[in-house]
């Protein structure tokens, strides 16, 4: 096994020190072979410091050396990213301004260090470290899973290095072009993340609730927030009057912004949901603001078509994670296909930066073959088995491997709720059955157990459907513009037919549907379901509320004893708690 893993040349690819570190590794042939990101190890969710326990864990499975690496590619050139906002801070604020004070005081915490961290694990020739501008990481992480070009990349993040948002032409694997792109802090990312901020959820991982939230409420404020954040002749602008992420490291929004609303910021430890007080007038707040995003970005997408003349398009960075917006944009006449990654924010950037250094390594290279079929298999890190002892004292074995799909679909049929630790994790942010808990979409009272007594979600985020790709029509209106991202749950769709699974429908009549074939583990219960007129089940990930997704089995057991589940599937066999 050691001989086969010397005989590649490996190219690492690693994100850090913002939110979400990660590190990919990909083949001599390009494969993306592992993927991991920080918070599977460290259990902190979005991990952003270096990724070092993610490192010696793939370090450990592959052998990595300097004999076996042929490049490093960080996903940011780490002095221009720190540099840019600290000019900016210094030309627009004052040298005594807290964020000022903040990016001096914190250098030495920030991805300057990258090669230093980097050394205490890896010692590596300095010529095989490379930096990747940070939306080119981006760029190339969609790019990997593109097997036709010319194709436009449009990135929409927060920020990074010298832009919040930006269009390359991608001609061929070879020939990317930056042909526009936007400075801080006119940023569609560091406008959302703001409203998050005012409705009391946390920056960079309470975005999705706002999402959620908008389908409850009326754009009631849009006209206002329109004047605050716009896009016009080209350029993104934003009124940096209202927001104080580019002057305060304390919050993101001013009081200015105060003064557009009908009500004050709410505090994140008062409740918000169904029927909370002033629920409807925050859900308000997060429509008028979800409506904004949608209608600048299909300004950026008109725009990109007009520079590039491409119809098909690549999309990324964080904003990309907005599924409502995705099944906008793919309405817009001039668009033929938006291919977004599995995963397209700062963690799967490091599957960019390594296929950047793939690249530069390749002199004749073809475009390849189509890669998105591949997620639909998770890989890069063996399970282990279930300890014996452990089991003996808490599960009762209820299936061996070679009948857990039957006994799955058995108890999903009697509306019980299953947990999945089943083979590899996914390299998305979304579970997609190996870290999931599911039951059938069809009971009310089964998707509400799990729901809210199992997840302890809110009220106004229902759980989302998977259905096989046969079945899919039956409910969803699928657009064959972004069909490939329903396999991965990366854009919500229409439903034609909520008859008996409403319990999976947002208000707004869409759903984030998950759809899937036989071969998929999902699938294969669902083909076990037909005879009891089961069609979706109801799919949310494996952990604990603010918890990172489950990873190991170890993960899992603490997981079921905090979630009180009852049932475990695992590639060795179906579990019942004692």
């Amino acid at each position: 096994m050691t001989n086969q893993i010397l005989s590649y040349k490996y190219f690492l690819g690693i994100s850090g020190y913002f939110h979400d570190s990660a590190i990919s590794l990909l083949d001599s042939n390009g494969n993306l072979v592992d993927y991991k990101k920080e918070e599977y190890f460290s259990r902190v969710k979005g991990d952003k410091s270096f990724p070092r326990l993610a490192l010696q864990e793939m370090i450990k499975n592959f052998n990595l050396s300097n004999d076996n690496i042929e490049k490093i590619v960080f996903y940011e050139k780490p002095f221009k990213a720190w540099l840019n906002i600290l000019k900016y801070s210094i030309k627009n604020n004052s040298l005594l301004n807290e964020l000022t004070r903040n990016y001096f005081k914190n250098i030495w915490k920030s991805s300057i260090v990258f090669s230093y961290d980097l050394s205490k694990y890896l010692k590596v020739s300095s010529k095989k470290i490379l930096y990747c501008d940070h939306h080119l990481s981006h760029t190339l992480s969609g790019a990997y899973y593109n097997n036709l070009n010319p194709i436009c990349s449009i990135v929409v993040d927060g920020f990074g290095d010298e832009s919040t948002t930006s269009i390359h032409h991608v001609k061929s694997l070879k020939e990317i072009n930056n042909v526009w792109s936007s400075p801080f802090p006119h940023s569609v990312g560091l406008f959302y993340s703001a409203i998050t901020d005012y409705l009391g959820f946390s920056v960079n991982d309470g975005e999705y609730k706002v999402m959620g939230l908008a389908a409850y409420g009326e754009p009631k404020y849009y006209e206002a927030l329109s004047k605050t954040i716009f896009f016009k002749d080209g350029k993104l602008i934003i009124d940096e009057k209202y927001y104080d992420y580019c002057r305060s490291v304390q919050r993101s929004y001013s009081k200015k912004l105060n003064d557009l609303f009908e009500i004050k910021e709410r505090e994140s430890n008062l409740p918000l949901d169904l029927g909370s007080d002033n629920f409807k007038e925050y859900a308000d707040i997060a429509s008028s603001a979800q409506k904004i995003v949608e209608n600048i970005l299909k300004e950026i997408f008109l725009y990109a078509h007009q520079l590039t003349g491409e119809k098909r398009f690549l999309f990324s960075g964080g904003v990309a994670m907005n599924s409502v917006a995705i099944n906008q944009i793919a309405k817009l006449d001039f668009v033929e296909e938006i291919i977004v990654p599995p995963s397209p924010g700062d963690s799967g950037a490091a599957i960019g930066a390594a296929y950047f250094g793939f690249l530069n390594s390749n002199k004749s290279l073809n475009d390849f073959e189509n890669r998105l079929d591949k997620i639909l298999a998770p890989g890069f890190t063996k399970n282990e088995q279930i300890k014996e002892d452990f089991i003996l004292t808490n599960y009762e074995r209820i299936a061996d491997k070679e009948k857990i799909i039957d006994v799955a679909a058995e108890l999903i049929s009697k509306n019980h709720v299953i947990a999945s630790c089943y083979k590899n994790i996914e390299t998305g942010p979304r579970a997609l059955g190996h870290r999931s808990m599911i039951c059938n979409a069809h009971s009310l009272s089964a998707v509400k157990h799990l729901n809210e007594k199992i997840k302890k979600r809110s009220k106004f985020r229902p759980v989302a459907p998977v259905t096989l790709i046969d079945d899919a029509n039956k409910y969803f209106i699928l657009s064959d513009k972004i069909y490939k991202s329903y396999f991965y749950m990366g854009s919500v769709a229409e439903v034609s037919n909520s008859k008996n699974i409403e319990a999976v429908v947002h208000k707004d009549n869409t759903a984030r549907v998950q759809i899937c074939d036989e071969n998929h583990i999902l699938g294969k219960i669902l083909s076990k379901l037909k005879k009891n007129n089961i069609d979706v089940l109801a799919n949310t990930s494996f952990n604990i509320s603010s918890d990172p997704i489950v990873y190991s089995l170890e993960d899992a057991y603490l997981a079921i004893e905090r979630m009180n589940i009852k049932y475990l599937l695992t590639e060795n066999g179906m579990y019942k708690k004692k």
